[in-house]
């Protein structure tokens, strides 16, 4: 059993050859995929496509599109992730992170990880982070905003960086144990 952590089924690219796509997933032995929204307008498309095929999804707002991002969707995403605890696609808060790879807005990205890390914290959902050229940063961030562990996602740290994540209950997409 194959489970793929980390998918955008429900980018636009992805709308002419969806059905496709699974089957494909499936026939190499993939029997679950976990989409992590970019942007909380993002619930309704991949809620539907997670329910469509029986994968799971994540609400989040996504480090490198938060640049037309508005304060006021962290509340509309604490909202939406209210409103999704009974559904049982949903499982995680995430993509969140700090992408220092193209250092934008890192205050601004900062703010939105913390944020977001305090929804996860509240409702005790686990996290899907992006990691990029970030470890150390988002390590003082989870210090400070515990949450239930998750998935790190485009690790490119350490081992000692690892390390640190997998004893705050963190899994790698990247292939790091």
């Amino acid at each position: 059993m194959w489970i793929d952590t980390h998918c955008h089924l429900d980018a636009d690219e992805f709308d002419a050859d969806c059905d496709a796509v699974v089957a494909r997933a499936r026939a190499a032995g993939v029997t679950m995929l976990v989409m992590p929204t970019g942007h909380v307008d993002d619930r309704a498309k991949a809620s539907g496509i997670a329910h469509r095929y029986g994968f799971a999804y994540a609400l989040g707002l996504h480090p490198l599109w938060i640049g037309d991002a508005l304060e006021q969707d962290i509340g509309r995403l604490r909202d939406a992730v209210r409103e999704s605890l009974d559904d049982p696609r949903f499982v995680a808060v995430g993509e969140i992170g700090i992408d220092l790879f193209e250092p934008r807005n890192v205050p601004r990205q900062e703010w939105f990880f913390r944020e977001q890390l305090r929804i996860a914290r509240d409702f005790g959902l686990p996290v899907i982070v992006h990691v990029r050229r970030s470890a150390d940063l988002l390590l003082k961030h989870l210090r400070r905003i515990e949450v239930r562990g998750g998935i790190i996602h485009a690790f490119n740290g350490s081992t000692q960086q690892a390390d640190q994540f997998i004893a705050r209950g963190f899994s790698s997409d990247s292939g790091v144990r």
